[in-house]
């Protein structure tokens, strides 16, 4: 969520001791914008703070807690502008604070600062070097960052009292070292002990691509959802407790949605719209939750409603068009994108969305009428121009097709982004024009830049369609 700022700031250029003075401003977000709820629980946290810094207090831990408590009521709200400047004094007050720079490490992993983040989770350790969670968090950071002994060391320190964790973390430094076997081992381990963590499904099927085993790969995918581990972190679940109104109710459901706690993240979205009647946000994630639920008509309805209240929010039509495709009512699925696009015309995902499942219900000539209007309007749009390539090189509507208009789209593309997926267009481009071998020999380029690239399933996936390349000539 995005922060909007006032000029409106905790002025420490009005205290009276020494070490406030040293300070910086904490910026308050619009409060006029939010809920009564919330910005009434901000104000008061503000008006705490001032009156501490105002009574000329000397304790630097007293002033260190009170920039870290609003610290943790921005936080949770999301608003890491404000969140990030409150933790900075309060660790500069008191500087072995093991909690505020937990937190300020976890704002920084939230937001991708990665390198921070590691920075302040090793500050944390070393203030407390019993906080497991730290641990766990710092080796996710080492991971992100490919510091894959440094994220392996943390996980195997681990092991003893978050075995799951530590296995999943494993798992992610033998898969990025290419060691799928011993990858595939740990990711098994995991969902014999936590088999609600689909999401490990889908790391599971990358060892298995990497390994060659296809078929094992393919049903992991058909497996994989969005409920992961849960990292076991009381000083990161006690920002629950300060939730007030619609945005931190929204934010609690999706990290117990997160989590794989679906009954608890349905009930703090159904508090959300309690509190916000016209809330989109939450009618989406509770539709999304209802789903997980097994409750497939419930959520369609309830993501009904949120697209009806917004059209031109992608995130609402997104989401029920997912769901109608999975209850088999593609034609539905077409409305919505039509009206979510006559919404929003200048959106290149929801104009790609609604021409690929035009094209997948055989309406080709509808497809290429669309993506056609759309780089016609917008020419440097990579997606929209090749998804049209693509059609009009390989459609099964013959009608449609124009393998030169195709080349010259495909080939304006790869010189802007010369990648392998781009380079297997062109290869569709010749091949529908006839120059066979061209076309054989930009697929068996595109193979080998993903190969380069450590790219495992994109080479497997090229590989399984070069046989089409070397038939070619011969049909």
């Amino acid at each position: 969520m995005r922060d909007l700022f006032v000029t409106s700031v905790v002025a420490m250029v009005l205290a009276c001791s020494a070490g406030a003075r040293a300070q910086a401003p904490v910026p308050l977000p619009r409060l006029d914008d939010l809920e009564p709820a919330v910005s009434d629980q901000i104000r008061e946290q503000d008006r705490a703070l001032r009156s501490l810094v105002e009574s000329g207090t000397r304790s630097n831990a007293k002033l260190a807690d009170a920039y870290g408590q609003i610290g943790q009521v921005f936080h949770v709200y999301e608003f890491f502008d404000s969140a990030e400047a409150a933790y900075l004094n309060a660790v500069r007050l008191r500087s072995n604070d093991a909690t505020w720079l937990h937190l300020l490490g976890y704002l920084y992993q939230q937001t991708g600062r990665l390198e921070e983040a590691a920075e302040r989770f090793e500050q944390a350790l070393r203030a407390e070097p019993d906080d497991r969670a730290a641990i766990v968090r710092l080796g996710q950071v080492y991971l992100d960052l490919n510091r894959l002994r440094e994220a392996r060391e943390q996980f195997q320190s681990v092991e003893a009292v978050f075995p799951a964790l530590s296995r999943n973390g494993l798992g992610e430094v033998a898969l990025r070292e290419r060691r799928y076997d011993e990858a595939a081992s740990h990711f098994r381990a995991v969902l014999e002990r936590v088999p609600q963590a689909a999401s490990v499904h889908y790391s599971l099927a990358m060892a298995y691509r990497g390994l060659g085993r296809l078929d094992d790969a393919r049903a992991e995918l058909e497996r994989r959802g969005p409920a992961g581990l849960n990292v076991g972190d009381p000083i990161v679940d006690g920002l629950q407790a300060l939730v007030r109104g619609e945005r931190g109710l929204v934010v609690l459901g999706r990290k117990a949605y997160e989590a794989g706690q679906y009954p608890q993240a349905a009930a703090a979205f159904e508090k959300a719209i309690e509190a916000a009647p016209s809330s989109v946000a939450a009618r989406v994630n509770l539709g999304l939750t209802q789903l997980q639920l097994g409750n497939t008509a419930q959520a369609i309805a309830t993501l009904q409603d949120a697209f009806d209240r917004a059209p031109a929010d992608t995130s609402a039509s997104r989401e029920l068009v997912r769901v109608l495709m999975r209850a088999g009512r593609p034609d539905d699925a077409i409305r919505v994108l039509e009206k979510s696009h006559s919404a929003s015309p200048d959106d290149e995902e929801t104009l790609i969305g609604l021409s690929i499942l035009l094209a997948q219900q055989g309406r080709f000539r509808e497809a290429v009428a669309r993506l056609a209007e759309g780089n016609r309007r917008f020419p440097a749009r990579t997606a929209t121009a090749t998804t049209l390539a693509r059609l009009l090189a390989s459609s099964p509507d013959r009608s449609v097709r124009d393998g030169q208009h195709a080349f010259d789209l495909a080939t304006a593309v790869h010189a802007a982004e010369p990648t392998p997926v781009h380079k297997e267009t062109i290869a569709l481009a010749l091949a529908e024009l006839g120059r066979c071998d061209e076309a054989l020999s930009w697929m068996k380029r595109a193979i080998a830049e993903a190969e380069q690239a450590n790219d495992a399933g994109e080479t497997a996936r090229l590989k399984g369609e070069i046989a089409k390349y070397e038939v070619c000539g011969k049909q």
